[in-house]
């Protein structure tokens, strides 16, 4: 490979005053222009110490013959630009590599092709502005501006630059019936040079020759230019530099185009195109609509999806950092590979046919074979280090992939079978499979928790409800717009973000990455959800929510408290079941210490135990007063035959001759201080102890002494501690001193957990 020095014949008639001169204007062209508006470049004063221009150089014969590549030029109506009225590089073909491209094409010369191919074809040659190897080689937005170390930084992977090729604008039809004229934006140029492939740490030869099997790498000192090997470079010319390469550059298409002409991939296109949309474009239209005739120009998108049908990554002429680095990597399954996918993936969730899938799941299906942003050759697919653009890993096995294409806005790879998409591996998988899990897939969608539920960092228990469940619920799901709906005083309304979080909080548990994420078929368990002091309590292979365990506290309730579940998917980070509750799991918002202060219904479990409360004064304006404004509390509560009994035998302090009358009136003798500290003993305070969990068996609320809201009765005597103890059967609190007492085994050892705080019933009084 010969790197040219400055033309020499040029230097001779020139002193070294203006040598250095004209080296110095060449050298800050690029760095000028990047900061110039895009119509700078069209017009400009040549100084006049400069010689030949790039028609002049290339019609020389000095460094080759560029006949053919010249009458194309003619042809394309670009000669204007190469003899000086547009800044340039042109990458240049000679008559040789013309010949066998004219012969590959089936023309006899260049006038025999159509001038619109033969405009495309010659205008991919011609970029804009001027660039010299280095320039090339490590391509930097900023320009000139930047540190040694600041260069390094991404060094290469600017790898794309604007032409003057670009097809024509076409009228299509948008979903109105309308006929629209679509913009299409000039090609961007591949430069692959060996500082990208050293940046991406990946083998150039055979990554840069996956993709052009019918090219050679040549760039280990320089650069190919896509399908193209580099001869000769940086001619200089007075208005740029020439690159000579070995044959016609192919101008690159679309991914979408790309994908649009290959039949074996037509479901995935469509189901790509299923969100594609026109979108009339106000800049496109004020400088160019009036040429073609028209009052608006449309360019094409896809909601939710890159943009593949575009050219560049982004309209802006002068975003040049996302225009030169900014590409999408497309994994596209065969037909028979998607039909596939659906028959196990999609009909065992209810579906009948494709076209029923939910839109939304659809959206996510295309996210897993997305690689958004950056260019991806084979060497980088398959070590884990890539993300779908769902944020999931791109689970791509390379033994799957059968082709791969270069296209003017990143790559193309088809694939023959569909192995998994993460997302749909994990354990939120069943949310995109069954049609009847759409109601909480919205939720998911609307709560910015997914990135969550998807990750291998953690495990998850996750119950599904069913829009069924939904419905009882109050939340109408609305399949058009992908909502959740109440009714409210002004009728239906998508309920907001924070209700989306609480239903999937409330319906999922975290699971600690030593113990299974199963739920348990026989036994108790209790699960901490991850809606804060909201659990799960599970019995004998059937589960419950705190709220609605708490329900039978009520005497007038008579629902049914626990319901059957079933797995369906062992996920990569966890398990999912649905579960038969005639609604939604809901949160606890109650307040217990208000319903222990109000309390008047002898049927309630804790009536004797709230009496007493009210006859201590520990009861005002309905609030509970020992454990108010002393955050989160933990109460344990003698059952109502245990208080009977104790106050027949005036073991309770401060009650005397008391008992309950036949219509629940409390009667005695009461010394309403000593009483008062007694009951304290029962309650355990945020103020004075940690609290990272409520009392169950097996809960972070360990075994261990703990101060109760009991105060010294004797000056320079601390209080009695409480001694809670949790023996992985059973539960049992003892005060210092006094006898213990056990939590009920009724409720199975379940506290009844509240938003402020919880309590257990045990079988008898301190």
């Amino acid at each position: 490979m010969i790197e040219r020095t400055p033309n020499f014949k040029l230097i001779k008639k020139m002193n070294n005053k203006v040598f250095l001169r004209r080296m110095l204007w060449l050298l800050c062209l690029p760095l000028l222009l990047t900061a110039c508006k895009d119509s700078m470049d069209e017009h400009y004063e040549v100084p006049d110490w400069v010689a030949d221009n790039a028609w002049e150089v290339l019609s020389s014969g000095e460094h080759g013959n560029y006949s053919i590549f010249l009458r194309g030029i003619e042809i394309a109506d670009y000669k204007q630009m190469l003899e000086g009225k547009a800044i340039v590089t042109i990458m240049a073909p000679d008559d040789a590599a013309f010949q066998a491209y004219l012969k590959e094409k089936g023309y006899a010369s260049i006038d025999d092709m159509p001038v619109t191919e033969v405009s495309k074809v010659i205008g991919y040659h011609i970029l804009y502005y001027s660039y010299n190897k280095e320039k090339l080689v490590n391509f930097r937005p900023a320009g000139d501006t930047e540190t040694e170390e600041a260069q390094d930084l991404n060094a290469g992977l600017y790898y794309k630059h604007r032409t003057r090729s670009s097809d024509a604008p076409t009228v299509e039809t948008n979903d109105a019936g309308a006929s629209v004229m679509v913009y299409h934006l000039e090609r961007y140029l591949p430069v692959f040079s060996y500082r990208y492939f050293q940046t991406k740490g990946i083998d150039a030869k055979s990554n840069y020759e996956a993709f052009y099997p019918n090219s050679t790498w040549t760039g280990d000192d320089g650069f190919n230019v896509s399908n193209a090997s580099v001869k000769e470079y940086g001619i200089i010319a007075n208005n740029g530099y020439i690159h000579t390469v070995d044959r016609v550059i192919e101008p690159l298409e679309t991914i979408y185009t790309e994908l649009k002409n290959q039949d074996k991939y037509s479901i995935f296109f469509d189901l790509y195109d299923s969100f594609g949309y026109y979108v009339a474009d106000n800049s496109l239209s004020e400088s160019y609509a009036a040429s073609y005739g028209v009052d608006t120009l449309y360019t094409y998108y896809h909601s939710g999806l890159p943009n593949i049908a575009c050219e560049w990554p982004t309209t802006s002429f002068s975003n040049f950092t996302s225009l030169t680095a900014d590409s999408y990597s497309i994994f596209a399954p065969s037909n028979t590979a998607v039909n596939d996918f659906f028959d196990r993936f999609w009909k065992v969730g209810g579906y009948t046919s494709l076209q029923e899938v939910d839109p939304l799941a659809l959206n996510y299906f295309l996210y897993q074979f997305i690689y958004g942003g950056a260019l991806v050759f084979p060497d980088e697919i398959g070590t884990g280090e890539l993300e779908s653009l769902a944020g999931s890993p791109l689970n791509i096995n390379p033994a799957m992939l059968s082709e791969r294409t270069m296209c003017v806005n990143g790559a193309l790879y088809g694939m023959n079978e569909i192995q998994d998409p993460s997302t749909f591996a994990s354990v939120i998988g069943p949310l995109f499979q069954y049609r009847n899990a759409r109601s909480f897939l919205y939720a998911l969608a609307g709560s910015s928790l997914y990135s969550s539920y998807i990750s291998n960092l953690s495990k998850y228990i996750v119950l599904i409800p069913t829009a069924e469940q939904f419905d009882a619920s109050g939340i109408r799901t609305v399949y058009s717009t992908q909502g959740l709906e109440e009714m409210g005083e002004n009728g239906w309304s998508e309920i907001s973000t924070s209700a989306k979080q609480e239903i999937v909080y409330l319906h999922s548990a975290n699971i600690p990455s030593n113990q299974t994420a199963e739920l348990p078929e026989s036994g108790t368990k209790v699960f901490p959800t991850e809606s804060s002091w909201n659990y799960w309590f599970v019995k004998d292979g059937e589960i419950t929510c705190s709220s609605l365990f708490n329900q039978q506290l009520n005497p007038q309730f008579s629902g049914t408290i626990f319901s059957p579940f079933i797995k369906v998917k062992d996920g990569s980070n966890g398990s999912s079941y649905l579960f038969d509750a005639s609604q939604l799991f809901t949160a606890e918002n109650g307040d217990l210490a208000y319903n222990l202060a109000i309390c008047a219904d002898r049927n309630y479990p804790y009536y004797n135990f709230a009496r007493l409360l009210q006859k201590a004064d520990l009861v005002s304006n309905q609030n509970l007063m020992n454990v108010f404004g002393k955050g989160r509390f933990v109460a344990f509560i003698p059952t109502n035959d245990a208080i009977q009994q104790a106050l027949s035998n005036n073991r309770i302090p401060g009650a005397t001759n008391a008992s309950f009358d036949a219509s629940g009136e409390l009667t005695g003798d009461f010394d309403v201080a000593k009483l008062a500290n007694y009951l304290n003993s029962y309650f355990i305070t945020a103020s004075q102890n940690a609290i990272p969990s409520y009392p169950y068996i097996g809960s972070d609320f360990k075994s261990g002494r703990y101060w109760s809201e009991r105060t010294t009765e004797t000056e320079g005597v601390l209080p009695p501690q409480l001694i809670y103890a949790d023996n992985g059967t059973s539960l049992s609190i003892q005060l210092e001193g006094y006898n213990e007492c056990h939590v009920v085994s009724t409720y199975y050892y379940f506290p009844f957990a509240y938003s402020g705080g919880c309590f257990h019933l045990i079988d008898d009084v301190f």
